[in-house]
């Protein structure tokens, strides 16, 4: 495959992590950057990038692009990402992919047959994550009961997206992504105690065919128990656990650590007992973000190569997740379930 010529539209906090992931994969010469604040422009220079690959106004890259990496902030995605399908191109878009459903299924409707898109859900791509999956799709864990997950810490509030869209996400889509389903209902609770118009906390339950269930903890105002590793001065906790009748998958992402708990009940004397036949610790080596990022590179690019399917599709994870994060946010306004 002849090396792209890659346009990535944004440089905010994440944009470095989106540029070294380029150039792990060396293709940093085949990059463009475009973003109309002039001091993310004048990173991009700091960080080596050209002058004459870098503007303010999308249009003067676009044409020239095979593939195009979107990460401005949210409430842009849709105009941008407008722009860059009807130019045909190939996009990669974090996420949310959009900031309501209307915006998600008027880009669906707007692919053309064979136009690849993906939607930049990074713990799809995490080695923990797809370790504690073929444990769930291989049965290691017998059939998923419940889900929880944890992704808060001391942090700013962002100005384009509540701690619903901007975390809670991250974990519906992996909670969704180790079911191979998407849920049938949610429930939710959510505060803006900043006032500014977006959720800075949400309480978040999901309920999937078969009788799993899934509880998400999110917000930016109680204690996260390490240092993050993208945002400078913000601390994070981000663990997940997928729990079945015959084990447990924990992942702790800020201290990379993934213990696999192998338990059972059995009924004894009347009781259900816990029969405990150990934790294992897989060997995990420590994965720098970069290395996460270039990974879902990898997959989009192998996807643009073959004009196949990605790994985090338009469908599931733009329009059904638009559905979904509609349903949490009504949860919390009407104070009651909604079915999906």
């Amino acid at each position: 495959m002849t090396a792209p010529r890659i346009l990535q539209v944004g440089f905010g906090n994440f944009g470095p992590a989106h540029l070294a992931a380029w150039r792990a994969l060396g293709l940093a010469e085949q990059l463009w950057v475009v973003d109309p604040d002039p001091a993310a422009l004048r990173r991009c220079r700091e960080l080596g990038l050209p002058a004459e690959r870098l503007s303010a106004d999308l249009g003067d890259f676009l044409a020239g692009a095979d593939v195009v990496d979107v990460l401005a902030p949210t409430d842009r995605h849709f105009e941008v990402c407008r722009r860059v399908l009807a130019a045909g191109k190939d996009l990669f878009v974090e996420k949310p992919m959009t900031a309501t459903i209307e915006e998600a299924e008027g880009l669906q409707a707007l692919c053309t047959d064979g136009q690849v898109v993906q939607v930049g859900f990074y713990f799809r791509s995490h080695p923990l994550a797809r370790r504690a999956r073929q444990e769930v799709t291989g049965g290691g864990l017998g059939k998923i009961r419940y889900i929880s997950a944890r992704f808060h810490g001391y942090k700013r509030a962002r100005a384009d997206s509540g701690v619903v869209g901007n975390d809670a996400v991250h974990f519906i889509d992996q909670a969704n992504w180790m079911l191979g389903t998407l849920p049938e209902a949610v429930d939710a609770v959510t505060r803006d105690h900043f006032g500014r118009g977006y959720d800075d906390l949400a309480l978040i339950r999901l309920f999937y065919p078969g009788g799993a269930l899934a509880h998400i903890e999110v917000g930016c105002i109680q204690p996260g128990r390490w240092n993050d590793n993208i945002v400078p001065g913000a601390t994070q906790t981000k663990e997940f656990v997928v729990a079945g009748g015959i084990g447990a998958a924990e992942i702790d992402y800020q201290s990379n650590e993934l213990r696999l708990h192998r338990v059972r009940h059995d009924l004894i004397d009347g009781l259900w007992r816990p029969i405990n036949d150990g934790v294992q610790l897989p060997h995990a080596p420590v994965v720098e973000p970069t290395e996460v990022v270039a990974a879902e590179f990898q997959a989009f690019l192998a996807a643009v190569e073959i004009r196949g399917p990605t790994q985090a599709t338009i469908e599931e994870c733009g329009v059904g997740m638009a559905r979904i994060l509609a349903a949490v946010h009504q949860s919390a306004a009407e104070g009651r379930r909604i079915d999906l």
